[in-house]
């Protein structure tokens, strides 16, 4: 699990499990974290599996240790994004949707399963990997991943951007906002803060 949030907005991760009600279940793999993994297969629940692995060391990881799973392997996040829509598309009820891997990448996932009309009860998501931030511009929209330091050029209107805490579920994006707006070029140093 991770610590608290700062503040009431930013999701807190709990550590994955498997929902025993589900009939079919869908393990969506961004980040290569065998011991996750490993803790998740080997109590693998009654029921379909299908794992959609974006991370190339996952896939070899489970093809060694004889996963018996219908098994998606994609070469990135964005091809393994959709992969996941397509079998979506298919879905029936009594689905269950795992997402495994850093917060830009299952809260990608998570976006394209609720368009598909999956309830956050039938979702659970874990980070790993990565800390970097996906930031979304309040002034131009835009948004910016993979952002590692506590100010980050906007990738839309080149804003030097605060990246705040608060987080938006429905964007699946931490806010940023304009760093200099009242004072033009008085910015506070650059830090890594996520890692």
């Amino acid at each position: 699990m991770t610590a608290a949030p700062s503040i009431k907005s930013q999701p807190v991760y709990h550590a994955i499990d498997w929902d025993q009600t589900g009939v079919e279940h869908l393990l969506f793999i961004a980040a290569d974290d065998p011991a996750t993994l490993d803790r998740l297969l080997a109590n693998r629940p009654p029921g379909g599996l299908t794992l959609v692995v974006a991370a190339a060391e996952a896939a070899e990881r489970l093809g060694v240790a004889g996963v018996t799973a219908r098994m998606v392997i994609e070469q990135n996040a964005t091809s393994a994004l959709h992969a996941l829509e397509s079998l979506l598309q298919q879905a029936t009820m009594g689905l269950r949707l795992y997402l495994v891997g850093p917060e830009d990448a299952i809260w990608q996932a998570a976006a394209v399963a609720t368009r598909y009309g999956m309830s956050s009860a039938e979702i659970r998501l874990y980070q790993t990997g990565t800390k970097a931030r996906p930031v979304f511009c309040v002034h131009c929209r835009a948004m910016t991943r993979g952002v590692r330091t506590n100010l980050a050029d906007c990738s839309g209107c080149g804003r030097t951007l605060f990246v705040r805490d608060h987080f938006s579920r429905r964007l699946g994006a931490y806010m940023g906002f304009q760093i200099d707006a009242e004072i033009p070029g008085e910015k506070p140093p650059v830090e890594t803060v996520y890692p």
